[in-house]
C-alpha cells in the first residue's frame, strides 16, 4: 500500500455495488480520494490485507447499510476494523458513517450506530455526498489501525480460543449490542441492565465466539474482563451461589480487593460497589452454567446495577428466554465452514471442494465436529482426503467418537420421545419441516409432539421460522441411541409419507427460506423487554423529516 491517505472508503455489499459507484463517482469528482475495493486493488495484492490497509489509511468509512450487509462477511470484516480502531479513540460516530436504505433500524449494529444520526439513502446521491464529503474534510489523519494485540497480557486458555476464531461478525455485533443497549434508552427500552444469556450445544462455540468478543472489544471494558466458571456447580441455589462466590472471591484477589471477612451473602453487592468506585466499565463472563438454571437463579450469577459489569451467562440451556437477551450460538454459515476446514487442510481442485461442501452439510456447519474433522485430515496427511474421509466417518473408531461426541452428550440429556422423533427424522433424511406434517405421523398419535420440538429448542438441537429445522449431527446421533435402546422402529411406510408430505408442503412455500443458521440467529435476536412486554424500538418512526435520520 502506498502512503497516500483516503479520505472515504465505501463499504457496499455486492447488490449495493452500482449505488456505491455512483457515490464514488460524485466523490471523486469533489476532490476525494474514495477507495473502492473493485478498483483499488492490484491482481497481485492478497484481498485480505489490502482491504484492511485501506480501511486504516482513510479518514472514515461509509457503511451503506441494506439488510444484506449484515450477512457479508467482507462488509462486517471492514466495519469491525474500523470501529474497533475508532473505538480506542472515542470517535465511531466521526469515523464511521451509515447510511440506511431500508425504513426500520433493526438490521444495524451495533447500537453505537443505530443510535447516532445517519443518512437516508433516499436523500440521493448529491446530498449524501455532500453529507459525506463535509464529515471527512473536518477530520485529520486516518482511521489507524485496531488495537495492539498485548498477547503476553491475556492467559493462555484465553489466546487458545482466540487463534485461528472465523466469522462470527453478526454474533459478536448482537453480544456487543445486548450489552451496551441500557446506554441508548430511545434505542432500546429495557429493565435490565447489562445482562445478555449465550447459549447454545456443546461445540457449538459459545466459549470460542465470548472469549473473541472480550479480546476484540476489550477497550471497552478498562475495568478489565473476568472469566467465572459454575463447571463444579449444580441447578441447587445454595450450591449454585458457594461455588459463584468462590469464584468471585478469586476474581476479586486478582484485582487486589480484600474480601477475607465478607459473608457470602453480601460479597456480590460488596464487590459490585468497590467496582462502582472507579467509574470504569468491565465484563464478567460466567461459563459453564449447570443444566437447570433458570430466572430464579439470576441473582445468585450477576452483580448488581450500577457497578460498571457488564455480564454474560453462557450455557447449553435457553434458560433466560423472556428475562434476559438471549443470544443463539448456531452453526457456520457454509463459507465461514469452508474456510474453517482449509485452514487445516486446503482443498486443491474441484473434487476437493466438492467433498468439502457434502462434509459442510453433512455435520451442518458444527465447528466442534469440523474442528475434530479438520484435525484429522491435518494430522493424516496422505492417508486421508477430502473424498475420502467420509468414509472414515462413516465407520466406527477414533474420528467417528470425535465428531459425535459433543451430539452425543447432547442426546444423553434427551427424553425417549426426543430421541424417537430426531431418529425418525434421521431416517426420513428430512431436517426441514412444518409442525402439521410431523404432528400427522401415526406412530407419533399418543406423543405431545410440539413439547417435544420445543424440547429439542431448548437442547440447542432446533430452530423454527416457518418451518422446523433440527440439526443433522445429532439426529444421527439420537439414531444411533435410539438402536442401542432396542425400541421397536417406526415402520418404513411412515418415513416415506412424512417425506411425500413434506415434499408437498415445501412445494407450497412461497418465497425464499433461510438456511439454519440465518434461522438461528434470527430466532434467537433479543427481545426489548419492558415490565415483561417485548417493546417496539421507537425512534426512526417520524417519516421523512426525522431529523435523527437524515442529512442536514
Amino acid at each position: 500500500m502506498s502512503d497516500a491517505i483516503y479520505d472515504v472508503f465505501l463499504s457496499f455489499s455486492g447488490d449495493d455495488r452500482e449505488d456505491g459507484r455512483a457515490l464514488a463517482e460524485r466523490l471523486r469528482s469533489a476532490g476525494l480520494q474514495v477507495f473502492l475495493d473493485e478498483d483499488g486493488i492490484a491482481r497481485r495484492d492478497s484481498l485480505t490485507e489490502r482491504i484492511g490497509l485501506a480501511v486504516q489509511g482513510s479518514k472514515t468509512l461509509v457503511a451503506y447499510y441494506s439488510a444484506g450487509y449484515g450477512s457479508r462477511p467482507a462488509c462486517q470484516h471492514e466495519l469491525m476494523t474500523a470501529f474497533l480502531a475508532a473505538q480506542r479513540e472515542g470517535t465511531v460516530r466521526q469515523r464511521i458513517l451509515v447510511i440506511n436504505p431500508e425504513p426500520g433500524t433493526d438490521h444495524i449494529h451495533p447500537i453505537e450506530l443505530a443510535d447516532t444520526k445517519f443518512a437516508r439513502a433516499q436523500v440521493g446521491v448529491a446530498d449524501l455526498a455532500h453529507w459525506i464529503a463535509g464529515t471527512a474534510r473536518e477530520l485529520e489523519g486516518p482511521i489507524g489501525p485496531p488495537p495492539p494485540s498485548e498477547k503476553h497480557l491475556w492467559p493462555f486458555w484465553l489466546t487458545r480460543h482466540v487463534q485461528g476464531f472465523l466469522g462470527r461478525h453478526r454474533e459478536l455485533w448482537h453480544l456487543h449490542t445486548e450489552l451496551h443497549a441500557s446506554k441508548y434508552p430511545v434505542i432500546r427500552e429495557r429493565a435490565y441492565g447489562s445482562f445478555v444469556s449465550l447459549w447454545g450445544s456443546p461445540g457449538s462455540g459459545k466459549t470460542a465466539l465470548v472469549a473473541n468478543y472480550a479480546w476484540r472489544f476489550r477497550d471497552a471494558f478498562p475495568g478489565g474482563v473476568h472469566w467465572l466458571s459454575l463447571a463444579e456447580a449444580d441447578s441447587h441455589p445454595d450450591r449454585l451461589h458457594s461455588v459463584y462466590c468462590g469464584e468471585l472471591r478469586r476474581a476479586g484477589r486478582e484485582l487486589g480487593m480484600d474480601l477475607g471477612s465478607v459473608p457470602d451473602e453480601l460479597l456480590p453487592s460488596t464487590v459490585a460497589r468497590t467496582l462502582g468506585k472507579s467509574g470504569e466499565a468491565s465484563l464478567w463472563i460466567v461459563d459453564d452454567l449447570p443444566r437447570g438454571c433458570g430466572a430464579k437463579h439470576l441473582a445468585h450469577l450477576v452483580l448488581p446495577s450500577g457497578s460498571g459489569a457488564h455480564t454474560v451467562l453462557v450455557g447449553q440451556d435457553d434458560a433466560f428466554q423472556g428475562h434476559l437477551p438471549v443470544i443463539r450460538v448456531g452453526p457456520l454459515s457454509s463459507d465461514e465452514a469452508a474456510e474453517l476446514l482449509d485452514s487445516y487442510r486446503k482443498a486443491q481442485d474441484e473434487v476437493d471442494r466438492k467433498s468439502r461442501k457434502d462434509l459442510v452439510q453433512k455435520l451442518d456447519g458444527n465447528p466442534g465436529p469440523l474442528i475434530a474433522l479438520g484435525e484429522h485430515l491435518r494430522n493424516n496427511e496422505g492417508f486421508s482426503s477430502y473424498p475420502s474421509v467420509g468414509g472414515d466417518l462413516a465407520v466406527e473408531g477414533k474420528l467417528r467418537d470425535e465428531v459425535f461426541r459433543g451430539a452425543r452428550r447432547v442426546v444423553d440429556l434427551m427424553s425417549t420421545d426426543e430421541i424417537a422423533l430426531l431418529a425418525f427424522i434421521s431416517r426420513a433424511d428430512q431436517y426441514e419441516f412444518p409442525s402439521e406434517v410431523i404432528a400427522a405421523v401415526p406412530s407419533f398419535a399418543t406423543v405431545d409432539v410440539a413439547a417435544v420440538l420445543l424440547g429439542l429448542r431448548s437442547h440447542s438441537v432446533a430452530v423454527r421460522d416457518t418451518l422446523w429445522q433440527l440439526d443433522p449431527l445429532v439426529a444421527e446421533a439420537a439414531r444411533e441411541r435410539h438402536r442401542a435402546l432396542g425400541v421397536k422402529a417406526i415402520p418404513q411406510t411412515e418415513v416415506t409419507d412424512f417425506r411425500v408430505e413434506v415434499a408437498k408442503a415445501l412445494k407450497k412455500t412461497s418465497g425464499p427460506r433461510k438456511d439454519r443458521r440465518t434461522a438461528a440467529v434470527e430466532a434467537s435476536r433479543p427481545r426489548r423487554i419492558v415490565a415483561g412486554i417485548s417493546a417496539r424500538r421507537r425512534c426512526c418512526r417520524r417519516g421523512p423529516g426525522c431529523s435523527r435520520c437524515t442529512t442536514p
